[in-house]
C-alpha cells in the first residue's frame, strides 16, 4: 500500500502549534505532531514557513523570572568558563601536537638527508668498485691473453726442442756411421800399405835372374 504524502498546510499548522506552545519548531517536532512524512519533505516545507515567520515569538510566552534568569546566567557563565577551559586545553593539546609534529618533521627531514647522503656515498662506492672491477677485468683479460700466447710459444718451443733432439739424434747416428766408415777406411788403408811393403821386401831378398851367356 502506497504511503500518503503530507501537505504544506499540515506542516504549517504543526509549526504554528509548536510555536504557540512555546516549543522549538524543528523538523523532528513537526513530524512528531503530524505523525508521518519524510524528513527531507518536511524540511523543505518548513523552510518556507520559517522564511515567513522568522521574527515571530510565541504569543503566550511569559517573561523569564529574575531567579530563573540569574540561574541561567550562572549556568551560562559556568558553561562558558568550562568551554573556555576546554578550548584552552584543546589549544594547548593542539600546540603540543603541532610541536611534536614539527619535531617529527625535522627528525624525518634529518633522517631523509642522512639517507640521501648515505645513498650518495654508497653510489660513489659502487661506482668506484665498478671501475675497479672493470680495471681488474681488463688486467685479467690481458693476463689470460698473455698466458694463452705463452702457452702457444711454449708449445712451439717444445716442438722445436723435440725437433732439435730428433735432429741431434740423427746427427749422432750419422756421426757414428761416419766414424765407423772412417775406421773401415783407415783399416783398409793400413792393410793396403802393409801388403805393398811386404811385396817390396820380398823383391829385395830374391836374387836377380842369371843372364844367358
Amino acid at each position: 500500500m502506497a504511503r500518503i504524502g503530507i501537505s504544506e498546510q499540515q506542516v504549517f499548522e504543526a509549526a504554528e502549534q509548536l510555536l504557540q506552545g512555546g516549543q522549538a519548531v524543528t523538523v523532528s517536532a513537526v513530524r512528531e505532531v503530524i505523525g508521518s512524512g519524510s524528513f527531507s519533505t518536511i524540511n523543505g516545507m518548513l523552510g518556507k514557513w520559517k522564511e515567513a515567520n522568522d521574527n515571530r515569538r510565541p504569543a503566550d510566552s511569559p517573561d523569564m523570572p529574575e531567579s530563573v534568569a540569574r540561574a541561567m546566567r550562572q549556568l551560562w557563565g559556568a558553561a562558558w568558563k568550562e568551554a573556555q577551559d576546554g578550548i584552552k586545553a584543546e589549544r594547548e593539546a593542539l600546540e603540543a601536537a603541532r610541536r611534536d609534529m614539527e619535531r617529527e618533521r625535522r627528525d624525518m627531514a634529518a633522517e631523509i638527508a642522512r639517507l640521501e647522503a648515505e645513498n650518495a656515498a654508497q653510489a660513489e662506492d659502487v661506482a668506484r668498485l665498478s671501475a675497479s672491477l672493470e680495471d681488474k677485468a681488463a688486467l685479467l683479460d690481458k693476463a689470460e691473453k698473455a698466458e694463452t700466447a705463452l702457452r702457444i710459444e711454449n708449445a712451439r718451443l717444445d716442438e722445436r726442442s723435440k725437433a732439435a733432439e730428433a735432429r741431434a739424434e740423427d746427427l749422432k747416428q750419422e756421426l757414428a756411421q761416419l766414424h765407423s766408415r772412417f775406421q773401415e777406411l783407415a783399416a783398409s788403408r793400413l792393410e793396403g800399405e802393409g801388403t805393398a811393403t811386404g811385396k817390396t821386401a820380398k823383391a829385395k831378398k830374391s836374387p836377380p835372374p842369371s843372364e844367358a851367356g
